[in-house]
């Protein structure tokens, strides 16, 4: 499973990616965040032109930069960010068609385009999306419970890996799809990442991005065993039996206190990530 870490730190982005990581992303994204997120327990970056462009002297062409999704500023920070070495944009808070053609037209076949799936609208456009040339759909777990309303239990913001909402997603899309929360196999909190490992190899997750607490969980020495064993065990659960994923699914709607009887497990889901 690729892992993509967010991080303006060179050195240590240099060294994960000669540990493994698939690509670094630089994190541009911080209109209106600080509002739309006011009282949650989330980071706001606010990476400017000089980290791209140090990131991209880094690491070359394995570099991704979010931008903003505000109207007057989407088109200039995409052009922006390809002039200045990203291979890869991310367009968060996505809600319709526009923003997406847009992106898609500055983009040109220049560089790729992926979306934040972070709202209702978003979640509900799996077969739309499936018609653009994006590279990645990555579901953002945070924005999303804000957006759809559901509270401040920190349950709520895994919910939708049990509660049908993500399975309704993969099934009307078929592209690369993951959400954040990669940390080694042993960690993970308050969801052990064993589970969340088993959750997204039941979605066929193409990639995962690593959580917020890596940096400081893995030491830049330590990086490349961390990736060794996150892969270990994402192969692992890419191969269980059907009774397993059962279990595993069933497990972690325990832990959420969520009743799911209603949404059966999708078998054939257990393909590798």
């Amino acid at each position: 499973m690729q892992v993509l870490l967010f991080s303006h730190d060179v050195a240590y982005a240099t060294a994960a990616v000669a540990a493994g990581v698939e690509r670094v992303v630089v994190d541009w994204e911080w209109r209106g965040k600080h509002a739309r997120q006011a009282g949650r327990d989330t980071q706001v970056n606010r990476g400017t032109l000089a980290d791209l462009q140090a990131m991209r002297a880094a690491v070359g062409d394995r570099v991704i930069c979010r931008i903003n999704n505000t109207p007057s500023v989407r088109v200039a920070e995409c052009r922006l960010a390809l002039e200045h070495g990203a291979s890869e944009i991310w367009l968060p808070m996505v809600r319709d068609a526009a923003a997406i053609e847009d992106c898609l037209a500055v983009v040109d076949g220049r560089a790729r385009l992926g979306i934040m799936v972070e709202t209702r609208e978003a979640m509900r456009m799996g077969r739309e999306l499936a018609q653009w040339p994006l590279s990645r759909a990555y579901i953002g777990l945070h924005d999303y419970r804000i957006d759809s309303g559901a509270g401040d239990d920190p349950r709520a913001l895994f919910r939708p890996l049990v509660d049908g909402t993500i399975d309704r997603f993969r099934d009307d899309y078929p592209g690369a799809i993951a959400f954040a929360g990669v940390t080694p196999p042993e960690g993970g909190a308050p969801i052990p990442q064993r589970l969340l490992l088993a959750a997204m190899a039941r979605v066929r997750c193409a990639f995962g991005v690593a959580r917020r607490g890596f940096l400081s969980d893995v030491p830049m020495p330590a990086i490349a065993a961390a990736l060794d064993a996150i892969a270990a065990e994402a192969a692992r659960m890419a191969s269980r039996a059907p009774a397993e994923i059962v279990a595993d699914h069933a497990a972690l709607a325990a832990m959420l206190a969520i009743d799911d009887s209603h949404e059966p497990v999708r078998m054939e889901s257990a393909c590798a990530c």
